[in-house]
């Protein structure tokens, strides 16, 4: 990302469920201005019982205009905090999100109610055994999976950084949380990036309406990690849509 706009702008970049913020180093370590890294760690997530507080929680810690960045569950918390309003999020980024985890009849875009109350009870049991399952199934479907479990590797030797309630915890916000409607009325500038061979939820591109500050873009054969083969592709998408953006640097 190009060091030649002014001002810098702040990075805020919120990890998804039971990993590492660092796991999207690729995406942000060329960011020009500041970064501040949030992860949905024991601190964050025990004193917080939904998204809305973790989202009220960031925004009460970073006060100044930033560009605001979530993949997967901190896709939820970036949407929630944007809706605010209230300029802390001057433009906000999604990776692997989505506005709705299950699956009903009238969202076909999730994770099966099945499926996900299979993984529910085997966390209960084995929260070792079924965090690992949960970053395997993140490059499933992968168009480069081989490379992608490669690059994997560190990250499933250092084991889960989150407490195994609080894996149960933040596992039931996924559950419970319905933002389709605050998605599609989010004004501010809005980057949407999800991959088209995504096993976790599939890409919901298209299938809800959004304002027109809103894009939406598919990367292909990318599963739900952004990192890895698809950081260059992520990070291209990112650079066009600041660039696109009257007033808003990065």
């Amino acid at each position: 990302m190009s060091a030649q706009r002014e001002p810098l702008r702040r990075l805020v970049v919120v990890g998804g469920w039971g990993v590492r913020v660092e796991m999207l180093e690729e995406l942000y370590r060329f960011w020009p201005g500041p970064v501040e890294l949030v992860s949905l760690g024991d601190d964050l997530v025990g004193r917080c019982e939904s998204v809305v507080q973790v989202a009220d929680e960031l925004l009460s810690r970073y006060t100044e205009p930033s560009v605001w960045m979530g993949w997967s569950l901190g896709a939820q918390v970036v949407m929630e905090a944007a809706s605010r309003g209230t300029g802390e999020v001057s433009a906000a980024i999604t990776l692997a999100g989505f506005p709705k985890f299950i699956a009903d009849e009238r969202w076909l875009n999730g994770m099966s109610v099945e499926e996900f109350s299979v993984f529910s009870r085997g966390l209960s049991r084995e929260a070792d055994r079924y965090w690992m399952h949960f970053l395997l199934l993140m490059i499933n479907g992968s168009a480069s999976a081989l490379s992608e479990r490669q690059r994997l590797k560190k990250w499933l030797g250092k084991g889960s950084p989150v407490s195994k309630g609080n894996l149960v915890k933040s596992l039931g916000w996924l559950e419970q949380s319905d933002q389709r409607l605050l998605w599609s009325l989010v004004d501010l500038p809005v980057l949407h990036i999800t991959g088209a061979c995504d096993q976790v939820v599939a890409t919901w591109a298209g299938a809800l309406e959004t304002r027109s500050s809103s894009v939406e873009v598919i990367v292909p054969g990318m599963a739900h990690w952004p990192g890895g083969a698809f950081a260059d592709d992520c990070r291209v998408g990112i650079e066009r849509f600041l660039q696109s953006l009257e007033g808003v640097s990065a």
